[in-house]
């Protein structure tokens, strides 16, 4: 369904953090692979430990992360908004889902799948640099923001 990126959906593209550093013809190679979706609210998108093979950029809404505890609650870990993307992990280390992913508000995204965006880096490593880079850096955040919440949650006790 690709027919269905509008010109405000390239723009996002364009803006998202991942792809701020590449040049349009660079761009353009993921946006060619790229799957439009349109969903609900409360629409699952990610399953946590599910296998996956997607990645994916919110064009507009909001998606709310999740995890489960070991008691089984569902904790919301965040919310993430039109440019932001989602489900980078498993293209760096192929394991399960690391959270669950549903539709906070009607949502629109766009999805490339693992073997399109893998054979995009090594095709252009130029683009790979690039595009790793911005992995590097919002996953190498996520994790600061992680440790963040974890130093003021009052039960966490010293095991070292």
């Amino acid at each position: 369904m690709k027919s269905k990126f509008t010109r405000a959906h390239i723009d996002i593209f364009k803006s998202a953090y991942l792809f701020q550093a590449l040049e349009p013809e660079e761009l353009e190679l993921f946006i060619n692979k790229a799957q439009y979706s349109d969903l609900t609210p409360n629409s699952v998108i990610i399953r946590e430990d599910d296998p996956g093979e997607n990645l994916f950029l919110i064009l507009s809404g909001k998606v709310r992360v999740t995890k489960k505890t070991f008691e089984g609650i569902e904790q919301i870990l965040g919310i993430l908004k039109s440019g932001d993307f989602f489900g980078e992990m498993v293209l760096l280390d192929r394991r399960s889902r690391s959270a669950s992913v549903y539709s906070h508000t009607r949502v629109e995204l766009a999805n490339i799948e693992y073997s399109e965006v893998s054979s995009i880096l090594t095709e252009n490593p130029r683009i790979g640099l690039k595009v790793l880079r911005a992995f590097s850096e919002v996953i190498s955040l996520r994790l600061r923001n992680a440790n963040d919440k974890l130093r003021s949650l009052p039960f966490i006790e010293r095991t070292f």
